[in-house]
């Protein structure tokens, strides 16, 4: 183990290094953008694989997270350095944050294996990997192409992702770890396709953060169960995989929407199980987020999938906040917030549905009726889930006025209501609507208890 300052510099030396090689790889071959900047998304990650060896406190690697963000922002800032050796990281042409990610999800992945060479090791082998194979795959054999924020990805890129996280899970855990042989398969399996939605569904760059910090996560999670347990983790991903790839045209999610709502229902049951699948399930069929505006005569398929990953966003957070809540507080009462946020959410969506369709439907008429039914779809089944307990027959009774109140403000906020909004500023109001049902919720319960 050498000096942390001598391992700081060495590090830096070596990144410093590594841009001036890709640079001069530029100005020869005039590669593809995409290719040089995954050229370099690959040299930071191998580097970033020698900290266990250079480093064994946390600070020397905080520092270097810190020192390279000050660079990175300097390369995108200062004119001289961008069209230089920035032109190695912004040559693709695209907004991103994927370098300040980077070097954020590397800290934090360092500080949460605190130690764990094989937990700190694997997600940065996917991370260095993974997402490098599937885009050069991706550009030069996908044909098979779907939507997201990021713009199209393709099936064979996610394919590659998926192979590629496989292999940097399932190699390490066999060869370097206490993990049977049928485990270790298991949970390079699940992780692959998790990750790989994961992957499919980010955003702006944010990938590189994502995916190491959730990797590490269900790396920690997995490892601990038994076979049976596995196999049964598996098998409920598939199913809600092919859940979703069967109602790929029959609902107006798009592509990456859909891939999204796979993986939080997946989340919601391992962290609850199948009672915490109820209400976001419940919400799919009833309305499967439909737009109200009819497809125009001769309109594709696609041309009804108009709600991207934002408006899955919207719907789930609120609740993932509440079952992660549940969890972690060993809480499960905390069950109620988590289904009214989904109430909530059900209101608006049939307040804005009736004020589109029926227009003629008087103002009060449409709230009543979308309050109504955001509360007979889910608290009916709440209180048979309960048992009948006088406990959620109470919590039942508490929800009812705290969905009618945030049905109201959404109302009375949003603007262009009869023209059904999907604009990011109408699922951040949908978002808050719901946060403050389940808040008020979870008050009134709290004060009846």
């Amino acid at each position: 183990m050498i000096a942390p300052w001598l391992g700081i510099g060495a590090v830096l030396a070596v990144l410093g290094v590594l841009f001036a090689v890709l640079k001069l790889f530029e100005q020869r071959t005039r590669p593809d953008p995409e290719v040089l900047r995954k050229l370099l998304h690959v040299g930071m990650g191998l580097t970033a694989l020698s900290f266990p060896w250079l480093f064994h406190q946390h600070w020397p690697v905080l520092t270097l997270a810190a020192i390279a963000a000050v660079g990175l922002l300097g390369v995108r800032l200062i004119g001289a350095l961008r069209s230089s050796v920035g032109s190695v990281l912004h040559g693709v042409g695209r907004e991103s944050l994927g370098e300040f990610s980077f070097a954020l999800g590397i800290a934090l992945l360092w500080v949460l294996a605190n130690g764990n060479v094989l937990f700190y090791i694997i997600p940065l082998l996917v991370l260095t990997f993974a997402d490098a194979v599937a885009a050069l795959v991706g550009v030069r054999y996908g044909t098979l192409r779907y939507a997201t924020l990021d713009g199209t990805k393709s099936a064979e890129g996610s394919l590659a992702f998926f192979l590629t996280t496989f292999a940097c899970v399932h190699v390490p855990l066999l060869l370097y770890s206490d993990v049977g042989r049928l485990e270790s398969l298991l949970i390079a399996a699940i992780i692959g396709i998790l990750v790989m939605l994961l992957e499919a569904t980010t955003w702006f760059g944010l990938d590189n953060l994502t995916i190491p910090v959730v990797g590490f996560v269900l790396l920690k999670t997995f490892t601990g169960l038994q076979p049976n347990q596995l196999l049964g983790c598996l098998a409920v991903i598939v199913v809600l995989a092919g859940i979703a790839f069967y109602q790929r045209r029959r609902t107006t999610l798009d592509d990456d929407a859909l891939l999204a709502s796979v993986l939080f229902s997946y989340v919601f049951w391992v962290l609850g199980g199948v009672m915490w699948l109820v209400a976001p399930a419940t919400l799919f069929i009833k309305d499967k987020l439909q737009s109200p505006v009819p497809a125009a005569q001769g309109a594709s398929a696609d041309d009804g999938r108009v709600h991207n990953v934002l408006a899955v966003l919207s719907v789930c957070l609120p609740g993932l906040a509440w079952s992660v809540a549940a969890v972690a507080l060993d809480r499960p009462a905390l069950f109620f917030p988590f289904t009214l946020t989904f109430a909530a959410h059900l209101a608006i969506f049939e307040t804005t549905r009736l004020r589109h369709q029926r227009p003629a439907i008087s103002h009060a008429s449409a709230l009543a009726l979308a309050t109504l039914t955001g509360w007979l779809l889910l608290f009916i089944p709440y209180i048979l889930m309960e048992r009948w307990t006088q406990t959620s027959l109470v919590e039942s009774a508490i929800a009812l006025p705290c969905i009618a109140v945030v049905a109201m403000l959404f109302s009375a906020l949003q603007p262009g209501m009869n023209d059904c909004p999907r604009d990011t500023p109408r699922w951040l109001r949908q978002t808050s609507g719901a946060v403050l049902a389940s808040a008020l919720g979870a008050a009134g319960a709290a004060l009846g208890a």
